[in-house]
């Protein structure tokens, strides 16, 4: 019974931990338009929409992301990561905004 708890700790911490790793690479699940995202851990977001990729700066704190925009300005969205699919939440024209995405791996 003992270990039976620790294994769940063990699993319960993990999953916490790996839910906090935004780096890496994901694809929208808008089945209209092809788009990825890739988080580096150096603070570089690449966002690749159909045959356009764009680069930006970006610092995540807790669960806001604040990416600094080619004029200057940044734009602060709330994320939140449940297994592999991260949520991107924001405001625009006083509507909220959803966006989904799917954790990708690289085959090399």
């Amino acid at each position: 019974m003992k270990n039976f708890l620790t294994s769940i700790l063990i699993l319960f911490f993990f999953s916490i931990n790996s839910e906090k790793n935004l780096s890496g690479l994901w694809k929208s699940t808008d089945v209209d338009v092809v788009k990825y995202l890739k988080f580096d851990n150096n603070g570089l977001l690449t966002e690749i929409i159909e045959n356009q990729t764009k680069s930006y700066r970006y610092k995540k704190n807790e669960n806001f992301i604040e990416i600094e925009l080619e004029n200057g300005s940044s734009v602060e969205s709330s994320f939140y990561i449940n297994a592999d699919t991260l949520t991107i939440q924001y405001f625009e024209n006083g509507k909220s905004v959803r966006n989904q995405y799917l954790r990708k791996k690289l085959a090399l």
